[in-house]
């Protein structure tokens, strides 16, 4: 669901009918759900097949926050016991055009990074990564396949190479029957009334329902609009001056131009332009 600022403004009860319309394929309210430590569990282990994984409480999301300056960029990372760190991302069906192995890279870069203190050489000391991706759409149906999960390995010259990263595709696309897909299929409701799914199915009921949650859970939708918008003014005003700057760099090259065709040097009027060679050349029209 797209979020616009104008749905947030309203009555108490106008957000809550906004927040009663969120599925988990809504990363916001995903993350949200997420916080409670017994939904977390639940999913994490659905999700990663581990059914004795216990997580912790960690500092991870916070580095990570202030690593890469901004929280809306993972959407769940969690810890467990054995020190195997846990990403779980939620994709909606905007996201499809968009979405490849790129995402992954990309998140696994950004945990690798937070978890490898500056200077350190052992890297065998790297936590095994679990990067989990869960999406409404199948992501390998143009290649004919009909799975609910899909997983990733690196291979050379056929032999596995572990870099203990464990990337896992799911899709509630497809039904399988398993409670992995039941689950996933409650994804795309977050029906409060379903209690099937226990501790995510509490979770959901009570930012849904619970007046105090509900109210939390607008708070936090409204942050995180706010900082979308903040994102879109600051990329509007960095294109904004890029234009600018290529303006005024391709005038600055005509008047090089014309100082040339009336006989000055170029290193002369180049000067006078108060631009550089490489400039010039890279702007100037052959």
């Amino acid at each position: 669901m797209e979020i616009r600022h104008e749905d947030l403004v309203g009555t108490f009860e106008q957000k809550k009918k906004l927040v009663s319309q969120f599925t988990l394929f809504d990363d916001i309210f995903f993350s949200v759900v997420m916080q409670d430590k017994d939904t977390a569990e639940y999913v994490t282990r659905l999700c990663t097949g581990i059914p004795d994984l216990k997580l912790i409480n960690s500092n991870i999301q916070q580095a990570l926050r202030n690593l890469i300056g901004k929280s809306s960029t993972l959407d769940f990372i969690g810890e467990d016991s054995t020190g195997k760190v846990f990403n779980i991302e939620v994709q909606n069906v905007g996201d499809k055009a968009h979405f490849g192995p790129m995402r992954s890279r990309f998140h696994q870069s950004i945990i690798d990074a937070s978890l490898v203190p500056k200077g350190e050489k052992d890297y065998d000391k790297l936590p095994d990564v679990y990067v989990i991706f869960i999406t409404p759409f199948n992501p390998l149906k143009e290649y004919g396949r009909e799975k609910v999960v899909y997983t990733s390995k690196t291979y050379i010259d056929g032999i596995e190479w572990n870099r203990k990263v464990h990337e896992i595709y799911l899709n509630a696309e497809v039904k399988d029957g398993s409670e992995l897909s039941e689950m996933l299929q409650y994804f795309k409701t977050a029906d409060p009334n379903d209690d099937r799914f226990g501790p995510l199915s509490n979770s959901v009921r009570k930012y849904k329902y619970v007046d105090e949650e509900v109210d939390y859970m607008c708070r936090a939708v409204e942050e995180y609009a706010m900082e979308r918008e903040r994102i879109a003014v600051e990329k509007a005003n960095e294109e904004s001056a890029k234009k600018t700057a290529e303006e005024i760099a391709r005038k600055s090259v005509r008047f090089v131009d014309s100082l040339l065709k009336n006989g000055f040097p170029l290193e002369e009027a180049l000067e006078m332009a108060e631009i550089d060679e490489e400039t010039y050349n890279s702007h100037r029209i052959a």
